[in-house]
């Protein structure tokens, strides 16, 4: 090799060269038996408690958009008599038998099944620099809520708030009793803090929804920071089942009560085939009522005790010196 050669060499160095001191544990039978009975003994015990938590959650749902007394009996002609009501919409009641106390606060729901909030163009159809109550939002940041940018009419007003996802908001209301007596359902604080406080911005809204023919939903009732039920529905759902919380009961609803939601149901769900339904539900440490957490970590931490039961098993009927490199294959091989 030239001078010239070795002069463009580098420097040794253990760490250009990757010759630095490293920890390369061996996972011996021995240490994995130990780590899956570990995983299983904490896992099992948090599983349990989680299904045991979920499993005294009170819950009642109802369905009520297929009995609000709009006659038909498909969703074409219940489409057709609400639009005839000019968004007066219609009354119906839904029964519920309370068969276990049910501790406050008790949590009101909304559900709404086949409405695909997540859809991207759903999704994108909002100004949140408008929402905000940004001075002058330049035409390029309203771009995004077409088509519910402009007032459908000769003026071509611009909305305010602007787009699909506020136009088509939740406008069905609810009056709940328990045994004859009115319930106070407190309608307060239950958007989050964060979106109050920096997503929305205390303004009246313009040219939002005022034709009951042409609007998609509810109007916002004063300034958009105080309608938290507007802010509630314009964080977007995941899936195509959701629940929006719309308020909070805030007295113990005994066993055998008769609760009864007076419902006002304005919302036209029936356009795209969805169905809406009022939940009813208590809660525990982790939520609403779902099994999901529970039963993961009670399947990993019986998976784990099955494996460190199964490597107890091979290391004890068919026992291996580590580190014997003649049990290699190859070399078992050599050696016959």
């Amino acid at each position: 090799m030239s001078s010239s050669s070795q002069s463009k060499m580098p420097a040794y160095s253990r760490f250009t060269q990757q010759d630095m001191f490293a920890c390369r544990p061996l996972l011996t039978p021995k240490c994995a038996i130990i780590l899956f009975s570990l995983i299983g003994v904490v896992f099992i015990p948090i599983g349990a408690a989680c299904v045991l938590a979920t499993s005294e959650v009170v819950e009642v749902t109802g369905r009520y958009d297929d009995s609000c007394n709009l006659g038909g009996s498909t969703d074409a002609e219940r489409e057709e008599a609400l639009m005839e009501l000019d968004g007066a919409g219609s009354e119906c009641e839904v029964v519920f038998n309370i068969d276990k106390k049910m501790s406050e606060p008790v949590f009101l729901y909304y559900e709404l099944t086949n409405f695909y909030q997540n859809h991207r163009r759903y999704v994108r159809s909002r100004s949140d620099a408008q929402l905000r109550g940004d001075v002058e939002p330049s035409i390029d940041l309203l771009e995004d809520c077409k088509p519910k940018l402009y007032t459908p009419d000769a003026d071509e007003a611009i909305i305010n708030p602007c787009g699909l996802v506020a136009w088509s908001y939740f406008n069905d209301s609810y009056a709940v009793t328990a045994d004859g007596e009115a319930l106070v359902v407190n309608e307060n604080d239950i958007a989050w803090d964060s979106d109050v406080e920096y997503k929305f911005a205390n303004y009246v809204p313009e040219n939002f929804n005022d034709d009951p023919d042409l609007r998609g939903g509810g109007t916002i009732a004063g300034n958009v920071q105080l309608d938290e039920h507007f802010i509630v529905w314009m964080r977007t759902a995941t899936l195509s089942t959701f629940r929006k919380l719309w308020g909070r009961i805030e007295v113990d609803l005994e066993e055998g009560t008769e609760v009864r939601v007076k419902v006002h149901n304005r919302y036209n769900t029936y356009r795209f085939g969805g169905t809406k339904s009022v939940v009813l539900s208590t809660t525990s440490f982790l939520g609403g009522k779902n099994f999901f957490l529970g039963a993961t970590y009670l399947a990993v931490g019986c998976v784990s005790l099955a494996l460190a039961a199964a490597f107890f098993a091979a290391s004890v009927v068919k026992p291996r010196a580590l580190g014997d490199v003649d049990l290699l294959s190859w070399n078992k091989a050599k050696a016959h």
